[in-house]
């Protein structure tokens, strides 16, 4: 885990991605003979088969394409709406730390969207790239997600099935335009490896020939069967990552349970440093309160890196790092835990009351309020802190009956009071 949150820190990290990603609780894509018996069982009323391609994808498809109707007859029996779903941890831990930058890349052999929809439903235009240009076009949104085989989304008539499409003149030129944008993208970095050794694997060459470096700094396959079974299964893209690194090591582990244990490890040193900020301030103060996240789960370590950058729960985090601008959050969180404050979550309870902390970063209260106004089926705090903030007033109608006029009441989808730093200080008595 040291070796890969270095990694994050250098800009070194890279996902390879296979099948097996999307085949955990709650995506449960099928399998491609699943798939092969799916497609097969609706022509079959048509046209008599050989029941040897019956649960073969990649022969089901090459008979189609041998014959010249692949686009026509076999696309259009792919049970694509089987090839969506709910994204798992695994999907969520490469898109959170494509959007926020933590890893330099990922490359996916899925036709499915998962990663890209976990990102969509956080505001998040992440796009899977088709050629290397495309990879370099929309590093502006995201880092690079690159899916060599294809994407069901962009080009469903693009994506690859059998072999016998790697002789196509359009194919070849997307295999090798990612082949080049591997070239010059992996040296030098760290590959973790994870849904490779499925029945899908029967386009691993695709990966493995396009693998042309040898200068990786290191190479980690997450994998939950045995070195001996992996081996078994695909030798030539076994040896072909073992000669991508002299540093190679196989784990034993789901890939998105060990994907969500790097995540929680890398958000948990996000908010280390976003505790530090608030250090000399509480220094200053004679506070000596230290707030860990050592107890908190993902979802609540999500959560608290969307508050200290001023994020709705709607939105995607997208710093690889807490904003300089949140020492006032931090702050606040050591001085109320320092007076008895307990940590719930991403939250605090003080006197029986929940607190969220929003970093303010110098905006007016109400603002940051606008833009935090969240669905009621969202959790709903009893007081929202707004470190940083400053409060300008705000229109009559906005003021709770019976409320200071500095104080902001409840909008639609909330019933948080809204509070800046110093008008909790006197909420609280600090």
């Amino acid at each position: 885990m040291t070796k890969l949150l270095g990694a994050i820190e250098t800009d070194t990290l890279v996902f390879l991605c296979g099948a097996g990603l999307s085949m955990s609780d709650p995506s449960k894509l099928p399998s491609a003979a699943r798939v092969a018996e799916i497609c097969y069982e609706n022509w079959f009323p048509i046209e008599p088969l050989d029941p040897a391609l019956k649960w073969d994808i990649d022969k089901l498809s090459g008979h189609f394409h041998a014959r010249g109707d692949f686009k026509t007859q076999f696309i259009p029996l792919v049970p694509w709406n089987e090839l969506t779903g709910i994204p798992n941890k695994g999907h969520a831990a490469v898109a959170d730390m494509l959007v926020s930058r933590a890893a330099h890349a990922a490359l996916s052999a899925n036709f499915d969207c998962m990663i890209e929809r976990w990102a969509g439903e956080r505001k998040i235009s992440l796009r899977g790239a088709l050629t290397g240009q495309e990879a370099v076009n929309f590093t502006a949104a995201t880092n690079p997600l690159v899916k060599f085989h294809g994407c069901m989304d962009r080009g469903p008539m693009d994506t690859l099935w059998t072999q016998g499409q790697l002789g196509e003149a359009d194919v070849q030129e997307k295999i090798e335009s990612c082949s080049q944008w591997m070239t010059l993208n992996l040296p030098g970095r760290h590959l973790v490896v994870v849904g490779f050794w499925t029945d899908w694997g029967y386009l691993n060459n695709v990966l493995a020939n396009a693998l042309t470096v040898s200068n990786a700094l290191s190479v980690t396959v997450i994998n939950p069967e045995t070195s001996v079974a992996l081996q078994g299964k695909a030798a030539d893209l076994w040896a072909k990552l073992n000669s991508l690194s002299a540093s190679f090591v196989h784990v034993q582990a789901s890939a998105d349970e060990a994907l969500e244990e790097l995540r929680a490890a890398y958000s948990m040193t996000w908010a280390k440093r976003f505790y530090a900020l608030g250090a000399p301030l509480a220094k200053d103060a004679g506070l000596t309160a230290t707030p860990t996240p050592d107890s908190l789960a993902m979802d609540d370590l999500y959560r608290l890196r969307q508050d200290v950058e001023g994020k709705p729960y709607l939105r995607a985090a997208t710093g690889k790092r807490p904003p300089s601008d949140a020492a006032a959050a931090a702050y606040f969180h050591i001085d109320l835990m320092g007076a008895g404050a307990t940590q719930t979550g991403a939250w605090l309870n003080f006197s029986g009351r929940s607190i969220r902390v929003v970093n303010g970063a110098g905006r007016g209260l109400n603002d940051v309020r606008e833009t935090n106004v969240e669905p009621s089926t969202f959790p709903q705090a009893d007081i929202v802190v707004c470190a940083g903030s400053l409060d300008l007033g705000v229109p009559a109608k906005l003021i709770a009956t019976g409320k200071a006029a500095s104080i902001v009441s409840p909008a639609p989808g909330g019933g948080a009071k809204w509070l800046t730093h110093e008008q909790a200080k006197t909420e609280f008595g600090l």
